[in-house]
Formats: structure tokens, C-alpha cells, sequence
């Protein structure tokens, strides 16, 4: 929790029939202290989770969502995961959570639907614009990007919500935790979506984790999805794709390619090459009593192949900064290597995680 943070207090019940102006979650003092995640989806996931009596680690969530299957639509500014309503989709057609998503509609949603889903006795989260969360300035002073909450409570009459933000990284780099207040009206004009556990989650054995796991590695090897749109590509084709329009950067002005070097090294780093190593090697860690030995194997090549990626994305990083454009198709040679060594991974972790699923 960084430096003025506060902690929920926790607000009586006893008149909620006939005062609905102010409510404040029965678990929020239990988080207080929990410690700070590596990404807002997964983490604030596994704080939901945690206080309904579900331990999931984040590694473990981010397989279950398929969320290694990172998506590329021919915008170099866009490569990640599915969307966070799909994502959670993707974790409950897998045997997870049933999580509902709806989005905030301007002029027509309000605060009576966040007190409505808060008091329906299951956790809530909240997907927003980072520039509403005024609790902090490295929000405010940055370019705004999605990011995902918790909601804690709500105080109508003094117009504050109640939140746990489990991934605050400030301007260091340095992940914090915040549980404390946020201005109600503030929060309100950056949500994007809400959501909300929609009955009880229940814990699911390491067998039924593994065979989510090998089925979304699958969809990433192969890159299938029913329905998806056929300009996205995903999972290896997507990594291939979007390093294949590298050479976009080369013709571009001198502020253009900064701009587009650096959304690169961001997409990087938060939620596709560097979350699929570093989770992957968590995910072998927390099970490789039912992996079986050839899971420490995974492990190292998952902790050179971020050690690898971390190099080459402050390069790409570096190459904005000093403009040079010639980099690029080196750049985009040691990314295409990097990509064949992760499939290669994964694809034998899929094969430990089918053994472990039958």
C-alpha cells in the first residue's frame, strides 16, 4: 500500500432495508494488506475469488482465461489479450467463475446500478479509464489506459466509493496496492464496464486447471476461435503478425515512430510476452507435483524467454527514443526467433498439462 493510502472501514448494516445510501463489502478490511499483483485483471480476479473462499493464483487465472491467445487486428497499438468481457468468458466456458460484464452506458447507467450488483452478495469489479482514478497521480499524469478495480463500498451522501486497486504502478515501475477512497463522481465518468461474481465460485481440482490449460495452449498453436473475426489474428499467428508489420515503422516521421515504439514496448510488457513467460513459469511452480519433473525444464525455458523479451522491448524502447529506424529489421528478426522458442514452450507445456488432465 503506498504512502497515504487508507485502509476500508468497515460501515454497519443493520438499516439497510430503508437507508440504500452507503454500503461497504464485509471482506474489504481482509485485503488490506494483501500483496500487490502483476496485472489489474488477474490480480483484482484473485482478490474477488480469495474473499468468497476461492484461492486462485494469478498465473493460474490468466490460463483459465485463455489469455496467452493475444489478439492483433493490424493496429500496432493494439496487441494483447481478448477484451476483458471475453477474457472472462473464455474462464467460465472453461469450468471457472461465472463472472457477468455489462457495460456503462452514458446518460443512462448510474450509481444505483453499481449499488444494485454490490449488494447482490458477490464481488465487484469495475474496468476503467485510469485517468478517473484520482486517488493517485501517476493516473492522472499518464496516457489513459484500461484498468481494472474492485469496488468495496459505496457512500452515496459523501459521494466516495470504496476500492481496491491490487496493480498501482507508479512511474518507477514499483507495483503498490490502494485500499481506500476514490471520488464517486470522478470514478463515473471513466467506467468503461462492470462486473460481478454471479453465484458462488467454486475451487476447481489442478486436473480441470491443467485441461483448461492444454485447451487454450491448443487454441494458441492453432489460432482458432469459433466466430473470431478473420482480420484478427491470434495467439502464434497473432505474435507473428504483429511483429510482421514492423517494417510499417521504418517509413514513418520522427514523432510517429516514438510514439509507435513505445505503445509497442507497453503492449509488450503488460499482458502478452512478459505476462505469458512470467506466468507460465508460476504455473509450472504451483503445480509441478502433478506436471510431473519435465516441469522445471518449462520453468527455464520460461525465465530465459522473459529475460529475452525484457532485452529486446527495452531495445525496441530505446530505438524510439534515439529515432533509429534501421533497427527495425533486426529488431524484428530477434522477435521472430523469441516467438519460435515460445510456441515451443508452450507446446510442451500443453503436452505436460494433457498428461495431467486424464
Amino acid at each position: 500500500m503506498h504512502k497515504g493510502a487508507e485502509r476500508t472501514r468497515t460501515m454497519l448494516q443493520s438499516d439497510m432495508g430503508t437507508r440504500h445510501e452507503s454500503i461497504v463489502d464485509h471482506g474489504a478490511e481482509e485485503i488490506a494488506n494483501a500483496l500487490p499483483g502483476k496485472h489489474c485483471v488477474y490480480s483484482s480476479l484473485r482478490t474477488s475469488l480469495q474473499r468468497y473462499g476461492v484461492n486462485m493464483a494469478e498465473a493460474e487465472l490468466f490460463m483459465l482465461c485463455g489469455s496467452m491467445c493475444a489478439e492483433y487486428g493490424g493496429n500496432l497499438k493494439r496487441f494483447g489479450p481478448e477484451k476483458y468481457p471475453e477474457q472472462l468468458q473464455e474462464m467460465a466456458a472453461s469450468g471457472g467463475p461465472v463472472i457477468r460484464v455489462e457495460p456503462w452506458v452514458e446518460g443512462i447507467s448510474n450509481e444505483t446500478d453499481l449499488l444494485r450488483v454490490l449488494t447482490s452478495g458477490y464481488g465487484t469489479m469495475l474496468h476503467t479509464s485510469s485517468t478517473a482514478l484520482t486517488y493517485h497521480d501517476v493516473y492522472v499524469k499518464n496516457y489513459p489506459r484500461g484498468h481494472v478495480i474492485e469496488l468495496c463500498g459505496l457512500d452515496l451522501q459523501e459521494r466516495t466509493a470504496q476500492v481496491n486497486d491490487s496493480f498501482l504502478l507508479d512511474s518507477s515501475g514499483h507495483a503498490m496496492t490502494y485500499v481506500g477512497s476514490a471520488r464517486l463522481d470522478d470514478l463515473m465518468q471513466g467506467i468503461i464496464e462492470y462486473a460481478w461474481l454471479v453465484e458462488q465460485p467454486v475451487p476447481l481440482s489442478p486436473r480441470e486447471l491443467h485441461a483448461a490449460c492444454a485447451y487454450h495452449i491448443r487454441q494458441y498453436v492453432t489460432g482458432e476461435k469459433v466466430a473470431t473475426d478473420q482480420h484478427v489474428k491470434r495467439g502464434d499467428a497473432g505474435y507473428r503478425a504483429f511483429v510482421g508489420d514492423f517494417h510499417l515503422l521504418e517509413d514513418m516521421e520522427d514523432q510517429e515512430f516514438r510514439t509507435y515504439c513505445h505503445e509497442i514496448y507497453y503492449n509488450l510488457r503488460l499482458g502478452s510476452a512478459l505476462h505469458l513467460t512470467d506466468y507460465t513459469a508460476d504455473y509450472c511452480r504451483l503445480h509441478q507435483a502433478t506436471l510431473g519433473p519435465q516441469a522445471q525444464h518449462v520453468i527455464e525455458l520460461a525465465q530465459a524467454l522473459y529475460a529475452d523479451w525484457h532485452k529486446l522491448n527495452l531495445h525496441i524502447y530505446k530505438t524510439g527514443l534515439q529515432l533509429r529506424k534501421h533497427r527495425m529489421p533486426e529488431i524484428t528478426e530477434r522477435a521472430l526467433h523469441l516467438i519460435e522458442r515460445q510456441r515451443e514452450m508452450l507446446e510442451e507445456l500443453m503436452i505436460l498439462a494433457e498428461q495431467a488432465s486424464e
